[in-house]
């Protein structure tokens, strides 16, 4: 069988017109002018004997059969896979926003008022346009995480302990910025430290109009790296090792001020600081170091309290006191005598009157005291001694004779006094003396009563209780100054005090 011409002579005269086929009637020109005919592009021959039309297509049929069966199954699955893409055209407009999750809804790119809010919340929401021409933007707003652990911590390999490195650091080993993370600290000290962060995102459509959201975590990192340099470099190394919740919340405060110059939506929640270090390599003597400046300080406490106790001690105005004090010695630099002398007399009026108290009014009750007894006893005999100065120019012999035996009396009038009379002219003689119960007795009482005055005055600080003034003191009469009572308390002889 060969290619030909389909149509035979005699279908050809039965075209109307006796048109051949292939003839196409042109405009215009005369009709019953047959056109060139064009070449045949495929001729089919049939070497067997068909003599019809009907024959020729009985012979195209399988052929023809199984194209359609190919064209009908093709169409099938292209109505197939046209219903899945409008099934999953329309689905695309749902979304559902999870708990602490939030996000926007736009379409045509701009976002879409969803229950007048810009910001979606939790549940399922639909959007009329489904994707591309509607979109969903969601995203977690909550328990954001960001760690800067790396940032100013010393680069430590992976197979050396935080202890390997401390134990294997050197002081001539300098740190390299480009590769060790570490701050500096207001005295110009260095250190490290670990810090993680939490944010949310209180403003999802700030949010989104702001910043990629895969970009988030970064800006927090780089707003938490400014705020650490800045608060570090106003504390000390030891503020800053002893890390405290006032110093976590300005370096909070600060980053946080950076994202609001950058109304970017994000507010940072909580940040921690859970290491901090000096340099590794005086991390083995810090704690020598942390306890001398713990004993520095004790010291320092303890002598704030040494002064405040000494300064209490001295009386409740001791300011008032101090300050007279330095206007007195101000007052004798400057050399200017009258001032430094009112300044003196004021001092001393005040010192000497009853606002007095503390230590300083004790000294000076115990030099008032001791004044009364020089007066007492030097400045009686200084009179007694003047008195008779006269008589001793005329009579000395006469005034030292009685003098004498004045003295001689005062001592054989003592109760505990004992007299042996013995003959003259007996040479020297070893006299055994074991004295009278009763002398005995005297000396005993006589003993415990000093013993029980000097235990009262070292009670009262050395103060004696009692003393005598000249006007109490009879010349030419001497006797002791105290007594003791029969409650067994001590007085001033002859009195009832």
């Amino acid at each position: 069988m060969t290619m030909a011409d389909p149509y035979d002579q005699d279908d050809l005269a039965q075209l109307p017109g006796g048109a051949q086929d292939g003839d196409v009637p042109i405009e215009g020109e005369p009709e019953g002018v047959e056109p060139p005919r064009r070449t045949a592009s495929a001729q089919f021959a049939v070497e067997a004997e068909v003599g019809s039309q009907a024959a020729l297509r009985e012979a195209m049929d399988p052929a023809n059969q199984s194209l359609a069966d190919a064209l009908r199954l093709s169409f099938q699955v292209l109505q197939g896979v046209i219903v899945v893409l409008i099934a999953l055209f329309f689905v695309s407009g749902f979304r559902t926003v999870q708990d602490k999750q939030s996000g926007v809804m736009l379409r045509f790119g701009k976002i879409v008022v969803v229950d007048e809010q810009r910001s979606l919340e939790p549940g399922l929401h639909r959007n009329l346009l489904p994707y591309p021409a509607g979109e969903f933007v969601i995203f977690a707003v909550e328990d954001r995480p960001v760690d800067l652990k790396e940032a100013f911590w010393p680069n430590i390999p992976a197979n050396v302990t935080l202890q390997q490195a401390i134990d294997g650091a050197r002081v001539t080993a300098a740190l390299q910025p480009a590769r060790d993370g570490y701050v500096l600290t207001r005295d110009g000290d260095l250190a490290h430290l670990k810090i993680v962060g939490e944010y949310e995102i209180i403003d999802p459509v700030q949010f989104v109009t702001s910043i990629d959201e895969n970009n988030a975590d970064r800006l927090v990192e780089l707003a938490l790296q400014r705020a650490v340099v800045h608060v570090t470099a106003g504390l000390s190394l030891q503020e800053l090792v002893d890390v405290s919740d006032d110093t976590k919340e300005r370096v909070r405060q600060s980053a946080q001020e950076v994202l609001l110059t950058l109304e970017c939506g994000i507010d940072l929640v909580k940040v921690h600081m859970p290491d901090t270090k000096p340099p590794l390599a005086i991390v083995k003597a810090y704690g020598e170091l942390q306890n001398a400046r713990e004993q520095a300080r004790e010291q320092i406490e303890r002598a704030r309290q040494n002064a405040q106790q000494t300064l209490i001690a001295v009386g409740s105005n001791y300011r008032t006191l101090a300050r007279m004090i330095q206007r007195y010695e101000d007052a004798q630099q400057l050399g200017d005598e009258d001032v430094a002398d009112e300044l003196l007399a004021e001092l001393y009026a005040v010192l000497e009157s009853d606002e007095s108290s503390g230590e300083v009014a004790q000294i000076i009750y115990r030099a008032m005291a001791y004044e009364t007894e020089i007066e007492s006893t030097l400045g009686n005999e200084a009179r007694l001694f003047a008195s008779i100065l006269p008589a001793y120019r005329e009579h000395p012999e006469l005034v030292c004779t009685t003098r004498w035996f004045e003295a001689y009396g005062s001592v054989l009038n003592r109760e505990d006094a004992e007299k042996f009379y013995l003959p003259a002219g007996l040479g020297s003689l070893h006299v055994i003396i074991s004295g009278l119960e009763e002398i005995q007795e005297v000396r005993q009482r006589r003993g415990l009563q000093r013993r029980e005055r000097d235990a009262l005055e070292a009670s009262m600080g050395g103060i004696r209780p009692f003393y005598r003034r000249s006007k109490d003191i009879e010349p030419g009469q001497a006797r002791p100054l105290l007594e003791v009572t029969p409650q067994g308390t001590i007085r001033p002889r002859g009195t009832d005090r």
